[in-house]
């Protein structure tokens, strides 16, 4: 059953928060849940850089229960809970702008497909949406191999003798002999279970695996090294899949991928094991997706935790203590809030923090501020606000409050309207 719908930063209906998917997911962060049947996306729990609270599906706060930075889809096997962004359209409920930050994000082209003219954004739809994500992330490590039994009946033995098959194939004999061995060999029932996802996908939604260099190439090598492939074995791929799960740590990226095609293949909320009330699904950080957002949409200098990202050090010799503004654009240090609240303590202390180490800004010229989404059409709620000019060396704070477009009939009309806001943005700033 369908649960009322949720949406991100809000308090939880009483008649919800005591619902078992809510109450077994209470105060407990992705990183909790990323070795169950959650599927995640980002795939790495640690490319998020914001507040370990901040990675919470659902927190308690003064007596109440409140959602957070976290969207998608929750089920416990019989029931099913929704979390949709607050940006939600009102009038045709659509989440125009969480796809919009996935198309920019993901690199999609969402404006013409299915996905976008849906009026509600269902679990399977979700999957599908990630998968080429999840595709590209672990091929790009190496196409998965493993030992795999094999049968032959030739000249060439190199195993062992299979003496059942030898007696019915070979006698009299005739110079051949039948024998079992073990290969390493790409084509495995892993290998097998990402192909008839991919023909699954492909018949049901073509665009989504021609979008990108990469998910073809990647779609291309996959046909050719899973020769075996045959329709009819879907069935026997999932179970063998089922029961084998990838565990070893260094195919963490197939193991992502192989949950995602046995709920795709299964067309329903299946996990690992016979537990059906075990709670599962697929989540969204989307404090994480709002920043990967602003880089796509200003190009400013990112800052972060991954090896491709600056870094900045609180001391200047030895450098240590590293430190991570979101973005830094003419020295002035950016950091996208996706809550909607800045906390004046934690947050203004950072902010203040990336200010004195770029102090070699002129005082007068040195500010810094917040990158924030808001709903609120109202002029004033809009663009850049002074927060205040800070004691000792100098330098103000500021807000920039970025209008996500809230009466667009149409996910096309929605896409023009974003399109001035970012344009504002960055004239703003430049």
């Amino acid at each position: 059953m369908r649960l009322e719908t949720l949406y991100d930063n809000q308090i939880v209906p009483e008649t919800i928060a005591q619902h078992s998917i809510v109450t077994s997911l209470l105060n407990r962060d992705l990183a909790s849940l990323d070795k169950e049947n959650f599927i995640i996306f980002p795939q790495q729990v640690s490319q998020s850089a914001d507040l370990d609270s901040d990675k919470l599906i659902f927190q308690s706060r003064n007596g109440k229960t409140w959602t957070g930075n976290i969207v998608g889809v929750l089920s416990d096997g019989e029931d099913e809970l929704a979390i949709h962004s607050r940006f939600t359209n009102q009038l045709t409920k659509d989440d125009f702008f969480l796809r919009y930050m996935l198309q920019r994000v993901l690199h999609y082209n969402v404006t013409e497909n299915k996905l976008a003219s849906s009026s509600q954004q269902s679990y399977y739809d979700l999957l599908v949406f990630l998968f080429p994500y999840y595709l590209n992330k672990a091929v790009g490590k190496g196409l998965y191999k493993e030992y795999v039994k094999q049968q032959y009946n030739d000249t060439n033995v190199k195993g062992a003798i299979d003496i059942s098959q030898q007696i019915r194939s070979n006698i009299p004999f005739v110079g051949k002999v039948a024998y079992r061995t073990r290969e390493f060999r790409y084509d495995n029932p892993l290998t097998q279970l990402v192909r008839h996802t991919i023909e699954k996908i492909q018949k049901e939604y073509p665009f989504l695996l021609q979008e990108n260099k990469k998910s073809r190439e990647n779609v291309r090598l996959l046909r050719q090294e899973t020769a075996s492939y045959s329709p009819l074995k879907r069935l026997d791929v999932l179970q063998e899949n089922l029961l084998n799960p990838v565990r070893h740590s260094y195919f963490e990226a197939y193991s992502s991928l192989q949950r995602i095609c046995i709920q795709i293949l299964s067309e329903e909320k299946a996990g690992f094991g016979n537990d059906d009330q075990q709670v599962h699904g697929i989540v969204i950080d989307v404090a994480w997706l709002w920043e990967e957002y602003i880089d796509k949409v200003t190009g400013w200098k990112h800052y972060g935790r991954k090896r491709d990202l600056a870094t900045m050090h609180l001391f200047k010799q030895p450098k240590s203590s590293p430190r991570y503004p979101d973005f830094v654009d003419k020295g002035i240090p950016i950091d996208t809030k996706y809550k909607r609240k800045i906390d004046t303590r934690n947050d203004y202390n950072q902010l203040t923090t990336y200010l004195h180490i770029l102090s070699e800004i002129p005082a007068e010229k040195r500010r810094g501020g917040f990158l924030q989404p808001t709903d609120d059409w109202h002029s004033k709620a809009q663009g850049y606000e002074k927060i205040g000019t800070l004691s000792g060396l100098g330098g103000e704070l500021f807000t920039y409050r970025f209008y996500i477009p809230q009466t667009a009939e149409s996910y096309e009309l929605f896409v023009e309207e974003i399109h001035k806001i970012e344009k504002r943005l960055k004239e703003t700033f430049n």
